[in-house]
């Protein structure tokens, strides 16, 4: 039973990813008599955390429970309140976890507290689907990177555009109202030049009642971006960040400062694109942990060569453009470094998911 009671702690999680701030979406259930007296998953915006809001509803009947967990408890030196200290307190008699904590000021010290405190504690073997799910902390502590997925829309025969760049919409409505759900998952949405240029896209969350502000990031040489650009009339509630070529000086620039737009300038490649590892190094130090690019062939292949992507989403039409239409992965098959994952029905369109055979690997040393 504890591997039932822990898939629904992770469902818990899956409930609030994307909008828990700057933690990590963690689920929690506390079961006692075979009952649920408890059921948490991380506050919007962070806090309080899972296991607070559990205990809150389990009250004084916590005591003698069994308390189930998708991620290793906060246990940080210097905070009494912290989820371990709170689970000891509270007279949880056994405690079930579904994967470590990578954060290096966490990373075991809840489990080895737990079992100091005289807590039974377990670390239930690792499942893959609750690896995946808990990825971009994985990514983002132990790789010191965002996790980064590339989301395209194609043609049946993997074209996401004729080669007239006169083809907008690919997909059906209701493959382009799924991308929004998927944006929510995400603390960034990024685009490559060429993209705003010809789409002028607002790059938000667009769902009815949806209130997260989301980190918009513009790859830009040059500074193109216009003064009437949606990117700019949505600044007010969504963030953006622009990353140039160094040494680059204009009045574009200042204005764009002034209007509270993030601008970085990284090193440019002899091909003349920026360097992708370059802008995966500073979005992981503005503490962004997921990334969800959404640029056309070249900002796509430019983050397939960085070595850096682990998930590639792509939307498929039943349409065929032939010949006269643009690959989505160029003149190389990035896509030999992916596995299909699963498929996801959407009527006349289908959701493929892609993940890095890397990540396969890392999950084998970790179990």
């Amino acid at each position: 039973m504890d591997s039932v009671w822990l898939n629904a702690a992770f469902y818990q999680a899956s409930r609030v990813v994307g909008n828990t701030g700057k933690n990590p979406p963690v689920g929690c259930i506390i079961v006692k008599n075979n009952q649920v007296i408890g059921i948490g998953h991380t506050s919007l915006n962070g806090r309080p955390h899972a296991e607070e809001n559990a205990l809150k509803m389990a009250g004084n009947d916590a005591l003698g429970s069994t308390m189930y967990i998708s991620l290793e408890p906060c246990c940080l030196d210097d905070n009494l309140n912290s989820c371990t200290n709170q689970i000891v307190k509270s007279g949880v008699k056994k405690v079930v976890i579904g994967m470590l904590d990578y954060n290096k000021l966490t990373l075991k010290k809840g489990f080895r507290r737990l079992i100091k405190s005289g807590v039974e504690t377990k670390l239930l073997p690792l499942d893959f689907e609750n690896f995946l799910f808990n990825y971009s902390q994985y990514a983002y502590h132990v790789l010191k990177r965002p996790q980064i997925t590339v989301k395209l829309a194609t043609s049946a025969d993997s074209k996401i555009t004729y080669s007239n760049g006169s083809s907008k919409w690919i997909t059906s409505k209701l493959a382009r109202k799924h991308v929004h759900q998927v944006r929510s998952n995400y603390d960034a949405i990024l685009v490559g030049k060429n993209t705003f240029m010809q789409d002028d896209p607002s790059l938000t969350v667009r769902i009815e009642g949806y209130k997260k502000s989301i980190n918009r990031v513009l790859l830009d040489t040059s500074l193109s971006l216009k003064i009437n650009s949606k990117l700019l009339k949505t600044l007010k509630y969504n963030p953006l960040i622009i990353f140039t070529k160094k040494k680059l000086k204009s009045k574009q620039s200042e204005y764009l400062i002034s209007k509270g737009v993030k601008i970085y300038q990284v090193k440019t490649l002899s091909n003349g694109l920026l360097c992708i590892s370059s802008v995966i190094k500073i979005l992981h130090r503005l503490k962004i942990r997921n990334v969800l690019v959404e640029g056309g062939a070249i900002t796509a292949s430019s983050f397939l060569n960085s070595e850096c992507c682990d998930f590639m989403y792509i939307y498929k039409s039943k349409t065929f453009i032939g010949n006269e239409g643009l690959h989505a992965f160029g003149k190389l098959n990035e896509q030999k470094k992916f596995s299909l994952y699963n498929e996801l029905c959407l009527k006349d369109n289908k959701l493929e998911i892609w993940i890095n055979n890397k990540i396969n690997k890392i999950y084998k040393k970790l179990v």
